[in-house]
């Protein structure tokens, strides 16, 4: 079979691999759409930690081609569409049976330390998979993991609590996390970015005021919409300016939600707004049980997923998609690898 695969540093190939042998407690799974996260691009680059050489992929849909053992997946039959989680625990250690197996130190990540997606088949462990309802698309089942992370982040906040909320960064997880705040009934939300086509798709998903930071200091721009500052603030543009004007929005005892992962440091940090806001900050990793909620949105057609999706790209031209991503394309948000038509 074909696969998307990295062995050094700010490379991908398109190599020949063997179909994976699938243990009694795996599925092997056909592939058939597969969406690019920043972490992905951060494995190819080398900014997210993973072992080379490594397939690509941890959010993708597709369906069942083999089950290890159906006694174990007596929910599963072969041509049922599936996705699953971007990884798991090892089920052996304290933290996995205490139900965290997020934190697993074992823990098998898609695309990072096991073979991910972006390959014409993947195996992944029988505890991962979950049946898509008919009513989810495949095209739509491709974000499912982003979603769940996105669930799993706005859960951190009692939203019947919030009237005013920032997003920093209109990515496909801000889009998300925007449409769920605004869901559970967030008054006002606004969103900021770089890129006015995503923030004009952001207006269409319910932002009540967006500002473009190129033009506009978004600090300045969000308390004068805001005097008092935000009830709450989810960062999920994966910069340090991010989190900064998140830290500078966000009103006294508010809230803020760290969803990306943020790489560079901080070149200066004053932690005296700590005291003087006593703010309560979350950190969010991961859709550790937010799968089930994830599907009946989806299933309900409650979030906007199909007009996020601007490229799509056939495996074989796995690179130039991630030289899309990379490059910032202005009218780029949700790049798509059809591995099968």
């Amino acid at each position: 079979m074909k696969a998307a695969r990295v062995h050094e540093r700010g490379k991908i190939v398109i190599e020949e691999v063997p179909v994976p042998e699938v243990g009694e407690k795996e599925v092997l799974i056909a592939v058939h759409r597969v969406g690019i996260c920043g972490t992905d691009v951060g494995v190819v680059g080398g900014h997210v930690s993973a072992t080379y050489p490594v397939t690509l992929g941890h959010e993708y849909s597709g369906v069942v081609a083999k089950l290890g053992s159906p006694r174990l997946t007596p929910h599963l039959k072969e041509g049922d569409p599936v996705v699953s989680s971007g990884g798991w625990g090892c089920g052996e250690c304290e933290l996995c049976r205490q139900g965290m197996d997020l934190y697993c130190t074992n823990r098998r990540s898609l695309g990072r330390n096991v073979d991910g997606c972006m390959a014409e088949y993947i195996k992944v462990d029988y505890r991962s998979v979950s049946k898509l309802p008919p009513a989810i698309s495949l095209d739509e089942a491709q974000n499912i993991v982003n979603i769940g992370c996105s669930v799993r982040a706005v859960r951190k906040l009692d939203l019947a609590k919030i009237k005013t909320a920032a997003v920093i960064g209109p990515g496909n997880a801000g889009l998300m996390i925007l449409q769920l705040l605004k869901m559970g009934g967030v008054e006002r939300v606004v969103m900021a970015g770089t890129r006015d086509f995503r923030l004009e798709m952001a207006r269409r998903f319910g932002a009540d005021e967006v500002v473009n930071i190129r033009r506009e200091d978004p600090v300045k721009r969000i308390r004068g919409w805001f005097p008092h500052g935000v009830d709450a603030v989810c960062e999920s543009s994966g910069t340090t300016g991010g989190l900064q004007s998140a830290f500078d929005v966000v009103r006294s005892n508010g809230s803020v939600v760290v969803f990306s992962i943020i790489t560079e440091k901080m070149q200066e940090f004053d932690p005296s707004f700590l005291y003087l806001k006593e703010p309560i900050i979350y950190g969010s990793k991961g859709a550790a049980g937010a799968f089930p909620e994830a599907i009946r949105l989806l299933e309900e057609k409650k979030l906007q997923i199909l007009p996020m999706i601007t490229h799509r790209f056939p495996l074989a031209e796995t690179a130039k998609a991630f030289q899309v991503f990379a490059d910032k394309v202005a009218d780029a948000l949700r790049i798509v690898i059809d591995v099968r038509p």
